[in-house]
């Protein structure tokens, strides 16, 4: 479909006003995720004596769906994406509870539940919903005086962060929960209450080392340097070289658990270089800047609360994908944003990437728009 300049219709007007940088980036990310699972899920798919293709069939299925879900979101205005993820977080909320009491345990997790062969995780589509709920709980406690505000923000983390650790999902809570801090750093909160927020998260590791079995195992594995899935992480960075061995060709991949998901990352090392990981972490990078860019340029509130904490969010769930592929963090189950294999991390991230181009859509209408084309097409005439 050619969109021209003449078009006046809604689809040409999004598309004029659609960040098309960050787009693009969004986009290369979901193409490089499909090459990414095609090489890391074979030899997972051929010991569980199913088709070959299957991940990689799957992944292009949710890849597919992605596109779609980015458009619609980044076609709502404020006050559907508001009541959209209200309504969202309410029903994760509700899930969360549900898997809880009838959920499936699954290496002692229960995180998931399934329809028609289709697994999702209600904690990765919360995550986006409740960046957008907790910015406009905070915009009103800022702009409105409203004190009430300020508890709701308080009893929803305290809320989603309980029934995370009751799964358990350390990782998953930290996310929401450095979220909901870097949230607070931007509206203006004292500093005391900062301090006293980072001192709380060494109390809080240690009762997850003490009180958590596969937290602890993860942390004395990293200190101790035993950490099997590092090591053979590490060793496809140093097999992979500058330029990579090249596309299927990857050798520790083959003995890297959940290679597609939790370690896409060294598989994309050991298979594309590390030239192809430099830009892959480019991308990432230039979303996350250009996110940050837009808040400066705004003074509503709601939007910078929303569009900083969605890309510290995406950046910050990255980083820890990241630094445990790198051993430079203990291990943690964590996908990359639209490589690693997964519908809920790839619907959580589209969403993400849908609601952040809706918010840093250019704010104009088709009288300004006819303007802004009737003035480049003079210039053009000029220039001829």
């Amino acid at each position: 479909m050619k969109i021209t300049r003449s078009d006046r219709s809604n689809m040409a007007l999004w598309w004029w006003t659609i960040d098309r940088y960050m787009l693009t980036c969004f986009f290369t990310l979901i193409i490089f995720g499909i090459f990414l699972v095609m090489a890391s899920s074979q030899h997972l798919a051929e010991s569980l004596n199913i088709s070959s293709h299957h991940f990689t069939i799957r992944h292009l299925l949710y890849g597919s769906l992605s596109i779609p879900i980015i458009i619609f979101f980044s076609i709502l205005n404020e006050k559907q994406i508001k009541v959209f993820c209200i309504l969202g977080l309410l029903i994760c909320i509700s899930l969360l509870l549900f898997i809880l009491i009838e959920g499936e345990r699954i290496k002692g997790a229960q995180r998931w539940f399934y329809i028609g062969g289709f697994s999702f995780q209600p904690s990765e589509v919360c995550k986006p919903f409740f960046v957008i709920f907790n910015a406009w709980i905070l915009s009103l406690w800022v702009e409105k005086s409203m004190s009430a505000a300020w508890m709701w923000s308080i009893t929803s983390i305290i809320i989603i962060s309980t029934l995370l650790l009751l799964q358990p999902d350390l990782g998953m809570t930290i996310i929401m929960i450095f979220t909901w801090g870097f949230q607070l750093f931007i509206t203006g909160i004292p500093l005391m209450i900062i301090l006293l927020l980072i001192l709380a998260f060494p109390i809080f590791m240690i009762f997850a080392y003490q009180n958590f079995t596969h937290v602890k195992i993860r942390i004395d594995n990293f200190i101790e340097g035993k950490a099997y899935q590092v090591s053979k992480s590490l060793q496809s960075f140093e097999s992979g070289g500058f330029w990579g061995k090249g596309p299927g060709e990857g050798f520790y991949k083959k003995s890297l658990p959940d290679a597609h998901s939790d370690f896409v990352f060294a598989v994309a090392a050991e298979e594309y270089g590390v030239l192809i990981c430099c830009v892959i972490i480019t991308i990432y990078c230039l979303i996350i800047l250009r996110s940050f860019l837009y808040t400066l340029k705004i003074n509503n509130l709601f939007f910078v609360l929303s569009i900083s904490g969605l890309a510290f969010q995406f950046g910050f769930q990255s980083l820890i994908h990241l630094a445990s592929n790198t051993d430079l963090i203990p291990t943690k189950g964590m996908t990359l944003p639209f490589l690693s294999y997964g519908g809920s991390s790839i619907l959580a991230s589209a969403i993400t990437a849908g609601i952040l181009l809706s918010l840093t859509r250019k704010n104009i209408s088709f009288e300004t728009l006819n303007e802004k084309l009737y003035e480049n097409k003079n210039n053009e005439q000029q220039n001829s």
